[in-house]
């Protein structure tokens, strides 16, 4: 009966201490910063002003309408061992979250010894065998409590949360960049196959204009002047296909390894005909942005845990009240531990408070500070260098979209004039070496075409990414604030 009445004076005092315990330290505010209303100088080069939400869809990649990029995009976000990596990372991550929260909560253990002790002639009375010598077995179960009465406890799983809501979106963050790089090389792998292609050809049309030039000089129609040019003009593009064959193999094995097969595997690949510009291109306004881009939420997950580290640094100054209770019975012989009379119990409680600890809990509570300071600076940082990615961004589009209309009207217009000299050359108008002229005029504008697309197409792979790909809060975040 005693027992009860102090197991139930004990429980009313850990629920009274509960009642009034709090969280010490400042409670999080997100860093304030006033976003602008376009990300560039130029107000048309700002994507959107308007304000309505737009969404980027989370299969991003779709929008260039090519089935092989699809495909090759769920092989690498399925296999790509960075993405396992990153997975098991939140793990860890979630895992300790959870080995926190087990502090709320008291500990029980089970325990068993046993003691050979000599205990002399003096207190050997007090043994009821009356040996000096003797074995002491001793069981039961133990109960420790430490209330969480400043917060200090909660203030640690908060920052906890917080990392492991930065490693949620890290995780986020490395699958929009792992299909990006997918994506773009896929098309740039597609582009330099069009332009081996194209420039074998064009390696081939200057063979033919140089074994042209070679026959008119042994006839003395030309002079070695003419000549040299067309052996140098020969070299120079049979020295492009090397390069080119080069540049695709390496592509191929980059994204073999992208999509977590070895570079030897083969891979479904799309043709650069195949691969649609996305219309429109993505969306977004200036606040929303600050709100989806991962890197931005990292950082701010980053000022979250740093500041709940102040108030771990101050409950650490404050009174630490501990509880504990056990209860177990103690028998000289193993055999007599179940005897009802050897039970034994005990219930104690404490309090420290510290006094000098040689200035060590005020240097810890201003190196949290220090270092809040520090992530709400990482922070303003990310922020920034994340509109100025998306500035450079729109720069490029605006700027390799011209250069690739040029290109692609050069093209258009070169290739008339191939088809029609190669049309004048079957009939006798012109002559070989004429319209040879003219199909490696073409091939070269061709293979400048290819490589504009190729680059205009890179840069709206680049817009998806640096404004958060399919990325949302919604699906990211482990832990709500």
């Amino acid at each position: 009966m005693r027992i009860k009445q102090y197991l139930i004076t004990t429980i009313s005092l850990v629920n009274s201490l509960v009642l009034v315990s709090c969280s010490v330290g400042p409670d999080f505010k997100k860093p304030e910063l006033t976003p602008p209303t376009s990300f560039t100088r130029e107000g048309h080069l700002g994507i959107s002003s308007s304000s309505e939400k737009s969404i980027i869809d989370a299969a991003w990649w779709k929008a260039y309408g090519s089935p092989e990029i699809n495909s090759l995009v769920d092989l690498a976000l399925k296999n790509n061992p960075d993405i396992e990596s990153g997975m098991a990372n939140l793990r860890v991550a979630q895992a300790n979250v959870r080995a926190q929260q087990g502090l709320f909560f008291p500990s029980l253990s089970a325990g068993y010894s046993l003691t050979r002790q000599n205990v002399g002639p003096v207190l050997q009375s007090s043994i009821n065998s009356g040996a000096q010598i003797y074995n002491l077995n001793t069981a039961g179960l133990s109960v420790g409590f430490v209330p969480d009465i400043f917060g200090g406890n909660r203030r640690q799983v908060e920052s906890l949360m917080a990392l492991g809501n930065a490693q949620s979106y890290q995780l986020e963050a490395l699958r929009t960049t792992i299909a990006n790089n997918v994506v773009a090389t896929a098309i740039q792998e597609a582009a330099l196959r069009e332009q081996v292609k194209a420039v074998r050809q064009l390696a081939k049309a200057s063979q033919l204009q140089l074994e042209h030039a070679r026959r008119l000089r042994a006839a003395g129609y030309s002079s070695s002047i003419d000549l040299a040019v067309q052996e140098s003009l020969y070299a120079q593009a049979n020295s492009q296909v090397p390069i080119l064959e080069k540049a695709r193999e390496q592509s191929l094995n980059l994204l073999a390894v992208l999509c977590g097969k070895m570079p030897t595997e083969k891979l479904l690949l799309p043709s650069i005909d195949s691969i649609q510009l996305p219309s429109p291109l993505p969306t977004s306004i200036p606040s929303q942005f600050v709100e989806q881009r991962p890197d931005i939420k990292i950082a701010g997950e980053y000022v979250r845990a740093a500041n709940a580290q102040i108030g771990v640094a101050i409950a650490s100054m404050l009174p630490q009240i501990s509880l504990t209770g056990n209860i177990g019975n103690v028998a000289t012989l193993f055999g007599d531990l179940s005897n009802s009379a050897n039970s034994v119990w005990g219930i104690t409680g404490g309090i420290t408070q510290p006094i000098f600890q040689g200035g060590t809990l005020f240097a810890r509570k201003n190196a949290a500070q220090a270092s809040l300071d520090a992530a709400i600076g990482q922070y303003k940082s990310t922020v920034l260098s994340a509109f100025q990615n998306v500035a450079d961004t729109l720069y490029a589009i605006e700027a390799d979209g011209k250069y690739y209309k040029t290109a692609r009207e050069n093209e258009a217009a070169n290739k008339v004039i191939y088809d029609q000299s190669d049309r004048q050359l079957k009939i006798g108008y012109i002559s070989e070496a004429a319209a040879l002229t003219t199909q490696q005029t073409y091939l070269q504008a061709r293979i400048n075409s290819l490589q504009a697309y190729a680059t205009y197409l890179g840069d709206t792979t680049s817009l998806y990414q640096s404004l958060g790909g399919g990325w949302s809060v919604e699906t990211a975040t482990i832990y709500k604030p």
